[in-house]
């Protein structure tokens, strides 16, 4: 073992070392400060705007795909329609209020379109509208084209004026018509301003299968202001939304000078970091960022005001940091005064780990970090050993949870109608079972709901199995939506379900199995264009029954149901 000499070099005392850090750390952190009010300032300045773009870009090309879905959704429900239909327009433009137009275009010039009279303060005052006027129909026949018919209606449709005038608009030569017409997909122009409205705004169009209609819906440019005021809480910057050819589309603010600079600046690429210029003798930091392939973002910010924010910051920290120095001075000489005592505690505390007396060892409570974390090191040392002991008990205690968390999850798919994720035949058993035990001793009521898909097979046969499926997992969750809370609702076999409800008597099964009948022949299913009804058979709880008796007595009213004509409800009686 190697002998120390401590006599080999001059000493330095405790005390004299603490002082000589303390202040050569002081001196650094001086620098630091006086490097970062010349050099950081800016440079965290312009990375606060790359940042701010960077959440701004995304928030807005969220918006942007977000409203593409909801505006192609409205498309293809238009697509789906034989006909134009004034209610279901009225519908589409009161749930979407961005819409400012809902419309047909024929082939042979004709052309039907509702307009929101509320989109834009304009219209009224351009169609002489009342207060009361909610909606604007213009009709153009394909027998005469040269006309067009405008017409008012309040909010019911019902119509309070009407007049002829004069037109040369042809539907079937209109930029939307013609790209829609060669297209199987859905077409979106690129922002334009609308020609009756001062605003810009977006058309998205889509033939009809197999004819030469053309469908679309005019949108009002995005909303953006909202975002831009989440991302820019100041008044010295600005930002604008920009079309792929770089022609403004929207803004934070108005700004006659910024907007000249960014119609007259040819390279645009050389803005895409962080730029500073100079615009009518303001100095601006200027940076566009992609939003996505259709739209940039472009970003200003007066330079003085924004890089002032964070030379005001640097000269509060070093203020603060100045008195901190002032009042740490005298502390850190008490301190290093009374180092000598923890480190004897210290000593001490590394004894009793040799000796292996853990349980006795204490956190020394110190203001010196070394000390104190050497102190925490020998702590955390003497409990990790103290407390090796316990860790396999607990590990066995964290696999059991995971074990039971796997149990859980299998037992949930033990009774899950894999295609329907309704309860299965073993589920619906088991709470059958349940129920008429309950209603066996309690003498309380409960009934049975068998139901089944009318013609079915003929679903699978005429369209194959996957709209089969389709079928029988939307009607899962049109039965599901439509029983109570307290109903109990699971696929009893192929297409049959069953629903159990408990506390409830014939005439409430019987109300029940006629809002679901109605419920299912209302819906319009996504992948199978017909109707789909549902047969149902109602058996109550008597206690003359036995369970297999109630399942036999409903499946025989259900059977009834179906010899009577199907789309009904029978009770067994």
């Amino acid at each position: 073992m190697v002998k120390l000499n401590f006599n080999a070099k001059k000493k330095i005392s405790l005390k004299t070392t603490v002082l000589s850090i303390f202040f050569l750390i002081t001196i650094i952190m001086g620098i630091i400060f006086i490097i970062q009010i010349l050099y950081f300032a800016k440079k965290l300045s312009y990375e606060s705007i790359n940042i701010k773009l960077e959440g701004l870009s995304s928030d807005i090309n969220r918006s942007i795909k977000s409203m593409d879905k909801i505006n192609e959704n409205i498309i293809l429900l238009l697509n789906n329609i034989s006909e134009p239909s004034l209610k279901l327009y009225k519908d589409i433009l009161e749930n979407n209020s961005n819409l400012y137009a809902v419309y047909s275009g024929f082939k042979n010039n004709g052309f039907y379109e509702l307009i929101n009279l509320d989109i834009h303060n304009t219209l009224r005052d351009l169609y002489n509208a009342k207060v009361t006027d909610k909606w604007l129909f213009i009709r153009i026949d394909s027998k005469d084209s040269a006309l067009k018919k405008i017409v008012l209606l309040n909010k019911d449709l019902e119509e309070t004026k009407s007049y002829f005038e004069k037109t040369d608009y042809k539907s079937n030569t209109r930029p939307w018509y013609k790209k829609a017409l060669v297209s199987n997909n859905i077409i979106k122009t690129d922002p334009y301003k609308f020609s009756n409205i001062p605003s810009k705004g977006i058309t998205y169009a889509k033939r009809v299968a197999k004819s030469s209609t053309v469908v679309g819906i005019d949108v009002l440019i995005y909303d953006i202001r909202k975002l831009f005021e989440k991302h820019i809480k100041n008044s010295y910057s600005n930002a604008f939304l920009l079309d792929k050819n770089m022609n403004i589309i929207s803004s934070l603010k108005k700004s006659e000078k910024l907007e000249k600079f960014l119609s007259e600046i040819e390279n645009k690429e050389s803005l895409f970091k962080p730029t500073t210029v100079n615009i009518d003798g303001i100095k601006y930091v200027v940076q566009i960022n992609t939003v996505n392939k259709n739209e940039y973002l472009a970003f200003f910010s007066q330079y003085e005001q924004l890089i002032s924010f964070y030379k005001k910051q640097t000269y509060e920290i070093m203020i603060i940091f100045l008195l901190s120095i002032l009042f740490l001075i005298p502390l850190v000489i008490y301190s290093s005064r009374i180092i000598v005592k923890p480190i004897d505690i210290l000593t001490k505390q590394s004894r009793k780990v040799e000796k292996r007396e853990f349980k006795d060892i204490k956190i020394v409570e110190t203001s010196v970090l070394e000390v104190a974390e050497l102190s925490n090191s020998m702590y955390e040392m003497s409990q990790a050993i103290h407390s090796y002991q316990h860790s396999l008990e607990k590990k066995v205690i964290e696999r059991t949870k995971q074990l039971k968390k796997k149990n859980e999850e299998l037992l949930k798919l033990s009774i899950t109608d894999k295609l329907t994720s309704l309860y299965n035949r073993v589920k619906i058993d088991k709470v059958l079972k349940e129920q008429y035990e309950l209603a066996k001793r309690y003498n309380t009521p409960f009934s049975l709901i068998l139901m089944d898909i009318d013609f079915f097979k003929k679903v699978n046969d005429n369209y194959g199995h996957k709209i089969g499926d389709d079928v029988l997992i939307e009607t899962s969750k049109v039965l599901k939506k439509t029983i109570r809370k307290t109903d109990i609702l699971g696929r009893w076999g192929g297409e049959e379900f069953m629903v159990i409800t408990p506390h409830t008597t014939q005439d409430g099964a019987v109300s029940l199995a006629k809002e679901l009948n109605k419920a299912v022949a209302n819906h319009q299913y996504s992948t199978y264009e017909k109707r789909v009804t549902i047969s149902l058979g109602v058996c109550s709880f008597e206690e003359k029954f036995d369970i297999d008796k109630m399942t036999i007595k409903a499946d025989e009213a259900l059977y009834r149901a179906k010899e009577n004509g199907r789309n009904r409800v029978e009770v067994y009686s």
